[in-house]
């Protein structure tokens, strides 16, 4: 089994099955590439390899192409659609289930048990200690409007930001390491406009 040619099918894969929701601000095509290339990234940081490194890519790439069926609780939908493509090429079920698992690891707030949970939910909230952290998060916020016909008005939205950053924590080493100053200063940022509200 040809790891690196599993992964480029699966990609062009993931383009196809994404194309429908392109249009949405924030979870489109864009943000799965984002995640894959952090997920490549920190697994060669974190020194991981082999299959689980090529797992860890996979989910990346299904992480969210549960949004194609529905907006809310879109993980064990997009656990399906990998599951329903991977037996269809004939991976190991000891790897799909792992690739599921790793995949309900990006539900908000679900806990990490082991690194590859740790890498995934580093890599999908990676712009939480970037620089365009604000601009990804109005994205977000125009997509809960556009999409999920979910209109949360400024004040709150800033204080739901601020909470969910703040209570946020890096996982790996490499994240902490690059990212917590980053992110440090976009949450003293979100307290003042929070403060400017007030």
């Amino acid at each position: 089994m040809d790891q690196q040619k599993i992964i480029n099918n699966v990609l062009r894969y993931i383009l196809d099955i994404l194309e429908p929701i392109n249009h949405y601000p924030y979870h489109n095509i864009n943000h799965t590439l984002d995640v894959y290339s952090r997920v490549w990234y920190l697994t060669d940081k974190e020194c991981i390899g082999g299959e689980d490194r090529v797992d860890l890519l996979i989910a990346a790439l299904f992480h969210d192409t549960g949004f194609v069926v529905q907006y809310a609780n879109n993980e064990k939908i997009g656990m399906h659609i990998a599951r329903v493509y991977l037996e269809w090429i004939s991976y190991p079920e000891d790897r799909i289930q792992k690739i599921e698992r790793i995949i309900l690891a990006t539900v908000l707030f679900n806990e990490a048990h082991d690194i590859l949970e740790s890498i995934i939910q580093d890599a999908d909230l990676d712009n939480f200690g970037r620089k365009d952290c604000f601009i990804k998060t109005l994205l977000v916020r125009k997509e809960l409007s556009t999409i999920a016909h979910n209109d949360i008005p400024k004040e709150k939205w800033l204080e739901m930001s601020y909470n969910l950053i703040r209570n946020h924590q890096y996982k790996t080493a490499t994240a902490k390491e690059e990212r917590n100053v980053i992110k440090n200063i976009n949450i003293q940022k979100l307290k003042e406009k929070l403060q400017l509200q007030t």
